[in-house]
């Protein structure tokens, strides 16, 4: 318990002052181990390697370096459940990223994901903040017990060889997502109900959102041929308000 008293005293120091209550969950990884994945209360899925290290941070000494290869089954997420699920339904994510090279044409990735059953209905559903087409952000969004597989494109091109800030609004109740980079909305990618198109349509289209049950950080690709990504990730706030 000590320990863990001690991590809350530092991220708050870092973040934000522990007396805001729309922080829900914060963390600089300053408390992990070096070398190790990620521990309490983080869960990885995922082939792909994710580890502690301090070769780049963007505050402190430590991040977490994901090291991910070709397909879904060699990607690399950590996410936390323990917040979840929230009054409103509804959260926004910050955390600073550092992509070495993002995946090339024809490859689509995701690099935040959250998840759970959608309400009323006898399916679930992911919505997620990603890329595809030559690094290009996209929003997405896929159900499991219908078909859907959905997509809102952009012209903005994720950030290489440098940090930045990836900021996030995922409204379970208003079916509702919107994404900023380094403060800047991408308008082309906030999506409500329905996005420009889906692989299948058994639900008409719409973007039914779940009752969310988590959140999910890293990099997977869903196709193969992209080669292996190196990905590191700082410095994240979960609140109820835009910080």
């Amino acid at each position: 318990m000590m320990a863990r008293g001690i991590w809350v005293i530092i991220t708050c120091v870092v973040f934000a002052s522990c007396t805001d209550t729309n922080i829900l969950f914060t963390t600089d990884f300053e408390d992990q181990h070096i070398g190790e994945s990620p521990g309490f209360p983080w869960t990885k899925i995922g082939r792909g390697i994710v580890v502690i290290d301090t070769t780049k941070s963007y505050s402190g000494n430590q991040s977490v370096h994901f090291t991910t290869g070709e397909g879904y089954e060699q990607g690399a997420l950590i996410g936390i459940d323990h917040i979840f699920p929230l009054p409103k339904n509804s959260y926004y994510g910050s955390m600073y990223m550092y992509v070495q090279e993002a995946s090339p044409d024809g490859i689509h990735w995701t690099m935040i994901q959250s998840s759970g059953k959608v309400p009323n209905q006898n399916f679930s559903s992911e919505i997620r903040y990603g890329g595809q087409h030559n690094k290009k952000l996209m929003a997405n969004y896929d159900t499991k017990g219908v078909k859907s597989d959905c997509w809102q494109h952009s012209e903005e091109k994720i950030p290489e060889k440098k940090w930045f800030r990836v900021q996030w609004f995922f409204d379970g109740t208003q079916d509702h997502m919107k994404l900023w980079l380094d403060g800047t909305l991408i308008e082309a990618i906030t999506v409500k109900k329905e996005g420009a198109g889906c692989v299948s349509d058994e639900i008409a289209n719409q973007w039914k959102f779940p009752l969310i049950e988590n959140v999910f950080l890293g990099w997977v690709d869903y196709q193969t041929g992209g080669g292996p990504r190196e990905v590191w990730i700082d410095d994240v706030i979960i609140s109820t308000k835009k910080l």
